[in-house]
């Protein structure tokens, strides 16, 4: 025998009250249309299923959202104006986060609070200074000429590009450095007729090796973080010498230096570049056909030495 009603019963008769009670809470007079309150109420005392059957029974009787505010179509309605049961959206502990000071992430760099994008943004590059370039020279050779011996007829000289005054960039970074010439002069050879000179001439040109990249392992070129130098002998000297049975005339080479700010690549001879006033050396030496063997005076005038104070275009 059982002394009271079953527990599972008794539960289940205060969770679920009878259809009919429902239908009546529905239905009665004077109880009016379902409000959002009402609602509520008896999906905390009917059950989710009996309010959802209520629901659809209902349907004919107004608009499908009965919650639904009027003349306030196409609005945005408010967790009151909705009917739902304010709750935990989210959830508390997420609001705790949410609400309190703004959290920071750790980033590549391993700092807290700081965003990364990518590389860090490289400092600005140092500004390029005006340059000085530099100038010596002067005569190497005898102050006499035989046709019968062989001698070396030329000058020694040295341009010198220094970095503006307080830069660290190297020299060869923050600039292109370059050495143009023209020459001409006048020759008798051996097989000359009646030793009638011959003349030649040759048109500005880059000269040779001293140009952007400097090459270093013959000696002719220095290239130092702070400067470049350019030493160089022009004229008939070396393997260029002058041999038995050549006379040298007349002979005249000038030399202009250009310089601008590195463009990097391959060298070429683009502006915009400053350019230095002309360096002129000359040598003369009167030959005598009618007495070839003997010796004359060489006159030769070294270029000098200059100093300019570089003006880079922008």
């Amino acid at each position: 025998m059982r002394e009271g009603p079953d527990k599972a019963e008794t539960a289940g008769h205060l969770i679920r009250p009878h259809e009919d009670s429902v239908r009546e809470h529905r239905f009665a007079p004077g109880r009016g249309p379902m409000t959002p309150a009402r609602t509520i109420a008896l999906q905390r005392t009917a059950g989710n299923a009996a309010v959802s059957r209520m629901v659809a029974e209902s349907a004919g009787a107004g608009p499908k959202v009965p919650w639904a505010a009027p003349s306030t179509t196409g609005a945005k309605r408010t967790q009151e104006e909705s009917g739902v049961e304010r709750g935990d959206s989210p959830p508390r502990q997420q609001r705790r986060v949410e609400e309190g000071p703004r959290a920071t992430r750790s980033t590549r760099s391993g700092k807290a609070g700081t965003s990364v994008r990518g590389k860090d943004k490289a400092e600005d590059p140092q500004p390029i200074g005006n340059p000085t370039l530099h100038f010596t020279s002067r005569y190497e050779g005898p102050g006499q000429q035989s046709l019968a011996s062989a001698q070396e007829i030329g000058f020694e000289q040295r341009a010198t590009l220094r970095r503006a005054d307080g830069m660290t960039t190297r020299a060869d970074d923050a600039y292109d450095f370059w050495q143009e010439v023209t020459d001409e002069n006048q020759q008798i050879t051996p097989n000359a007729v009646n030793y009638r000179p011959k003349k030649s001439k040759r048109a500005w040109v880059v000269d040779g090796p001293f140009r952007p990249p400097y090459n270093t392992d013959d000696g002719n070129i220095v290239n130092e973080a702070g400067h470049i130098t350019f030493n160089d002998s022009p004229g008939f000297s070396g393997s260029m010498k002058m041999t038995e049975g050549y006379w040298l005339c007349s002979y005249e080479v000038r030399f202009r230096w250009k310089v601008r700010r590195k463009l990097g690549g391959r060298f070429t001879k683009n502006e915009p570049f400053w350019t230095s006033d002309e360096m002129v050396h000359r040598v003369e030496s009167v030959f005598d056909p009618q007495n070839p063997d003997e010796r004359a005076k060489i006159t030769a005038s070294a270029a000098g030495d200059r100093t300019w104070t570089v003006d880079l275009p922008d």
